[in-house]
C-alpha cells in the first residue's frame, strides 16, 4: 500500500498535535527538522532537503554550508526512510523568495548536467538511505533553466541511478511553461524511478499556470490516476495549508484512491 503523508504546514501540524489527522508520515525539510522532531518524537517522518537555499548546480555542492553533516544529523534525527532534493537550480548560489532566484548566473546545459550528476552521485555515497530527486516547476528569474526539460530531468536520472520524486503540480507548471500536454512531458521521464509523489492544486494566475498548493481539483485527481497506472510510488505527500474540512476531506479521498 502506498503510504499518506502530509507536509510541515502550520495546519496539519496543529491537527497532527490534536490527534485529529490520521496519516502515515509528515514531511518535514531545513530548518524545521529540529523543532519537528521535538514536538512529535514519535511519529514517522519523511526529509525533504536538510538545507533550503542550496542548489546541486554549484560546483561544490558538497562543501558548502556543511550541507553533508547537516543531512546527516537531519537523517539521524528524523529516521526518514529516504531523503528527498531538489533537482536543480540551473545557478549555482540561490535564494528562496517566493520561487527560488538565482544569485549567480544560469549555467551552460551541459555544465548544469556535469555539476548535478557529480554532487547527486557524491550525496547519495554519504548517505545511508536513497536519495530521490524533485523535479521543479519553471518560474523566472534565472533559477530554473533547464532544469525543468524533461529531457534533462531523464539525463540525471538515468545517469546517477537516483530515484524520482514526482511533484504533479510541478510537472504541470512546467510542462505548461514548455509548451507540452502534460501526458507528454511525463511521458519522457523515466515513471518507473519514481519513488514518492507530491499532489496539490496549481492554479491560473493572469494566464499564467503557478504552483499554488491550493485544493485539488477532478482534474488534480484524474491526472494523479493515469500517473498512479504508470508509477509505483512508496509515498504520496499532500501539500495543503488552507482549510480543515479540505484536507480533511482530500486526505479521506486520496486514501480511498491510494487503496487504503
Amino acid at each position: 500500500m502506498i503510504a499518506l503523508a502530509v507536509s510541515d504546514f502550520d495546519l496539519p501540524r496543529s491537527l497532527l498535535a490534536a490527534g485529529r489527522l490520521d496519516v502515515d508520515y509528515l514531511e518535514t525539510g531545513g530548518h524545521f527538522v529540529e523543532r519537528t522532531v521535538a514536538q512529535f518524537p514519535d511519529r514517522p517522518l519523511l526529509l525533504h532537503n536538510s538545507v533550503f537555499n542550496w542548489s546541486l548546480a554549484h560546483p561544490t555542492a558538497l562543501e558548502e554550508q556543511q550541507i553533508v553533516q547537516r543531512t546527516l544529523d537531519a537523517l539521524e534525527r528524523t529516521h526518514a526512510p529516504w531523503l528527498s532534493v531538489h533537482l536543480g537550480f540551473s545557478a549555482a548560489e540561490v535564494f528562496f523568495d517566493v520561487h527560488m532566484t538565482a544569485c549567480t548566473p544560469a549555467l551552460p546545459r551541459a555544465e548544469l548536467l556535469a555539476n548535478i550528476c557529480r554532487n547527486v552521485r557524491a550525496l547519495a555515497s554519504a548517505i545511508p538511505v536513497p536519495l530521490i530527486l524533485e523535479n521543479l516547476d519553471y518560474c523566472p528569474g534565472g533559477a530554473y533553466e533547464h532544469i525543468c526539460e524533461p529531457t534533462f530531468i531523464a539525463a540525471v536520472l538515468n545517469a546517477t541511478d537516483a530515484g524520482l520524486l514526482l511533484d504533479v503540480a510541478h510537472a504541470r507548471v512546467s510542462a505548461t511553461r514548455l509548451g507540452l500536454a502534460i501526458e507528454t512531458y511525463l511521458g519522457q521521464m523515466p515513471l518507473d524511478r519514481v519513488r514518492q509523489l507530491h499532489i496539490s492544486g496549481p492554479r491560473s494566475r493572469d494566464g499564467v499556470l503557478f504552483d499554488a498548493h491550493a485544493a485539488l481539483l477532478d482534474e488534480d485527481y484524474a491526472l494523479l490516476e493515469w500517473v498512479l497506472l504508470r508509477t509505483k510510488p512508496l509515498a504520496l505527500t499532500l501539500e495543503y495549508n488552507r482549510e480543515e474540512a479540505e484536507l480533511r476531506a482530500e486526505l479521506a479521498r486520496l486514501r480511498v484512491l491510494l487503496g487504503g
